[in-house]
């Protein structure tokens, strides 16, 4: 199954949308894999992919971002205290920025990531 969301812009006269496909099931693939999905001047979406155990090392963003599981499950461990959160389909996370986290596949999981870029 694929999910789509649209967005636009309503506050102008011209209707902007761009349609992003989310791959909804993890099928066969490498082990890490990014798929951009939108780069625009306030926001950056990719899907995330981990399989078979895969592990997305610690590391931080200068941005504020969200994290939401689309599906599979896994592990996201956050900030210095190393704080667990269950990673399940529709678990949604907000992190601020230069905060450290890593995800863990447990043994597949697919998150969209939303960084969110100051103008």
């Amino acid at each position: 199954m694929i999910f789509t969301v649209i967005g636009f812009n309503v506050n102008s006269q011209e209707r902007i949308m761009q349609k992003l496909n989310l791959q909804t099931k993890i099928g066969e693939g490498k082990d890490k894999e990014v798929t951009p999905l939108f780069d625009g001047e306030r926001r950056k979406i990719v899907q995330i992919t981990l399989r078979n155990k895969a592990v997305l090392e610690a590391h931080s963003a200068a941005e504020p971002i969200t994290i939401q599981c689309i599906a599979g499950e896994g592990k996201l461990i956050v900030g210095q205290e190393k704080e667990e959160v269950d990673l399940q389909k529709g678990v949604l996370v907000t992190i601020e920025p230069d905060v450290i986290h890593e995800i863990k596949a447990s043994p597949k999981v697919s998150i969209l990531l939303t960084k969110f870029k100051d103008k």
